[in-house]
């Protein structure tokens, strides 16, 4: 059985702000709430969802991988918010990963309009079998991608977080749903006056009448031609029969 717990790390925290600080925000309540957000989301979807603080406290080094270490998970989300005059995203993996899952992520947070920076892993300078980074470093088994989403230093990075931060929430979200084979189930502006039809789609989804959930949701307020509903009709009526 595949193992679908997920464990969101929201950097910094307490008595460290985290340097990706700027007069708009704090690093660390920036990460916060992108992972609150996340957590939400990966719970909707059906993930085993965990995170290393879920309040502003201060977590050491160990104490953090620690928890991540005995998480159970299979992949640990860092977010981060960068500093040091660069702009645009960067995702970070061990030295001994593949670094599929932080290039999905890079790729889907430059799909909603955040600028590209790179993809990288980094060794530490006295030696090259280890990871300079210590949320790679005492980990363990858990494949975690340290995600700076922009730099707080820059201007048009400031704006972008400040405007699309849950769009880059989201996308990481959609990049680890497809990299785990897991169900995305996007989320869609809906009216409240239509919210009931898209519950009648999603359940009949559910129940395995309809096998497009997000091509009946995009579809919502479009006639119905009749082969349509005569296939539904012949669907339910098998799972009413037991066929």
């Amino acid at each position: 059985m595949m193992n679908n717990t997920i464990i969101i790390d929201p950097g910094h925290g307490g008595k460290d702000p985290g340097g990706g600080s700027n007069e708009y925000w704090l690093e660390k309540e920036m990460v916060l709430k992108i992972s609150e957000y996340q957590y939400k989301r990966f719970k909707e979807l059906g993930f085993n969802v965990k995170m290393t603080r879920a309040e502003d406290v201060y977590l050491g080094a160990s104490q953090r991988t620690k928890i991540v270490k005995e998480s159970g998970a299979k992949y640990c989300i860092s977010n981060h918010i960068n500093a040091g005059g660069g702009e645009g995203a960067e995702t970070i993996y061990s030295i001994h990963g593949d670094g599929k899952l932080a290039k999905a992520i890079l790729a889907e947070l430059i799909n909603v309009g955040q600028k590209k920076r790179r993809a990288f892993s980094k060794t530490l300078s006295n030696s090259a079998n280890l990871d300079y980074y210590f949320m790679h470093r005492q980990t363990g088994f858990v494949e975690t991608v340290i995600v700076e989403y922009g730099f707080a230093d820059n201007q048009e990075d400031t704006k972008r977080i400040l405007s699309d931060w849950e769009k880059y929430a989201e996308s990481v979200i959609k990049a680890v749903c497809s990299h785990m084979g897991h169900t995305y189930d996007k989320i869609v502006k809906e009216d409240n006056h239509d919210r009931w039809k898209y519950e009648g789609i999603k359940y009949l989804y559910e129940k395995g009448v309809l096998n497009d959930l997000e091509g009946w949701k995009e579809k919502i307020n479009e006639p119905m031609p009749v082969w349509a509903v005569t296939l539904m009709l012949k669907e339910i009526y098998n799972q009413l029969r037991g066929d």
